[in-house]
């Protein structure tokens, strides 16, 4: 190994000291970060549903004029659409296996709920039947077609509090060659 002479350890010294004093600069207010930038079939989506949300923006039924696509709560809806694709279904029994990914989710929940409220859902159902034997179902096959669209907002908008939304996570699981829709909305604590 090459010895250092002082003016390389000056210079390699006074980058990291800048490199971290910028990183550790703080005081100014807090920046969100940036909403991720939907892409495809997302993208298609969120342009759906933000035309249907404007609608009931401008009737007063939503705080929000549009969503800002925010995919930290992707994770919950991911595992639940996850469950369909692992199955290759899109109505399923309920294993023990799929039991603990849906226990996933409320450790998912707690997490989010430090940072934010959640509101509704759309595009997985509730389960069914009797313990043992509990089926589940996507509900709604991927469209931008305006009447499937206005039903998916309407389930979303089924959870009263749904309407102060800022946010929405999509998620598009593929079972046997059909794309499905599921997405959920929150919005910050401190609005």
């Amino acid at each position: 190994m090459k010895e250092m002479n002082r003016r390389e350890f000056l210079t390699l010294t006074g980058a990291a000291v800048v490199a971290l004093s910028l990183a550790g600069c703080g005081g100014g207010s807090y920046a969100p970060p940036a909403p991720a930038v939907p892409t495809g079939k997302e993208a298609e989506l969120l342009a759906a549903i933000n035309k249907v949300w404007k609608e009931k923006y401008d009737a007063k039924a939503v705080d929000h004029e549009q969503l800002i696509l925010n995919q930290e709560a992707q994770g919950a809806i991911k595992i639940q659409g996850g469950i369909f694709e692992d199955a290759k279904e899109s109505v399923h029994t309920l294993t023990t296996e799929d039991m603990q990914k849906l226990v996933d989710i409320q450790k998912w929940e707690i997490s989010m709920k430090k940072k934010y409220d959640l509101g509704g859902a759309a595009g997985f159902s509730e389960p069914t039947g009797e313990e043992g034997n509990m089926e589940v179902s996507l509900t709604f096959e991927y469209s931008c077609e305006g009447a499937v669209v206005q039903k998916f907002v309407d389930k979303i908008l089924k959870y009263s509090l749904s309407r102060k939304a800022e946010f929405i996570s999509i998620y598009c699981p593929v079972v046997q060659s059909t794309t499905y829709m599921i997405a959920t909305v929150f919005w910050n604590k401190t609005a």
